[in-house]
């Protein structure tokens, strides 16, 4: 068989050797380089995962025994439009749920005190965020401003892929903990609060509205029609 390529290529014995020794070199670095392609492309999430999760946490609420709104749209008074994923009502707090960015791959750095949070992004890049408390002030001012008593709390929730450390900053979770965060919570309120039961309804009418849905009382895990990004004003 070595005669014969001798023949056809009209190269030496040993220029075969070496070329068929190249080939092979570059066939490894071009198979390494697509397995760090695809390990890649799987460790990185995308816009998609984010829309999958948000549909688990849907699901995930559905088996809760707490009443829920979804994809609520409200008007900041500035011009901006703020996106709540879910609103619900724990025993004795309203818990407004916010998604984290979804290019999370690594680290978080979740200060309650500071404006700006701070993660890993895909190719080592640092991302930031502002602090979703401070986002949703606008909303929380609102809600107390017309029920001082009612206590509003934040949890925001983080894809897969995100680090937060062996104890994660308060009001965050990853998205395979969100359950078990709902109730910690719900279990730190411990009993009912008259005040929340004096406010709800409003309060579920109004998030409703936010939602796209109109009239009547919020039943338990309605699903916001997501009608117009607009949003509309909540307890104005």
């Amino acid at each position: 068989m070595l005669s014969t390529l001798v023949q056809q290529t009209g190269l030496s014995p040993g220029e075969l050797v070496t070329a068929g020794a190249l080939a092979l070199v570059l066939a490894v670095l071009v198979l390494v380089l697509l397995l760090a392609l695809v390990s890649r492309r799987r460790r990185m999430p995308s816009a998609r995962q984010y829309d999958a999760d948000l549909y688990k946490r849907r699901i995930v609420l559905d088996e809760l025994p707490f009443e829920a709104i979804h994809d609520v749209r409200i008007h900041d008074g500035h011009g901006k439009v703020l996106k709540v994923d879910h609103v619900l009502r724990l025993p004795a707090s309203v818990l407004l749920v916010h998604s984290g960015p979804h290019d999370v791959v690594g680290p978080v750095k979740a200060n309650a005190g500071s404006g700006l949070w701070r993660y890993v992004a895909p190719g080592g890049k640092v991302g930031s965020f502002p602090n979703p408390v401070v986002r949703l002030h606008p909303l929380i001012q609102a809600i107390r401003g017309r029920f001082p008593l009612v206590r509003i709390r934040v949890l925001t929730v983080f894809p897969r892929s995100a680090d937060l450390g062996p104890r994660p900053p308060k009001g965050t979770c990853v998205m395979d903990d969100f359950a078990k965060a709902i109730r910690d919570m719900a279990a730190e309120d411990g009993g009912a609060s008259p005040a929340l039961d004096a406010a709800w309804d409003t309060l579920s009418k109004a998030f409703s509205q936010a939602s796209g849905r109109t009239g009547g009382r919020a039943g338990a895990n309605r699903t916001g029609s997501g009608t117009g990004t607009a949003g509309r004003r909540v307890l104005s």
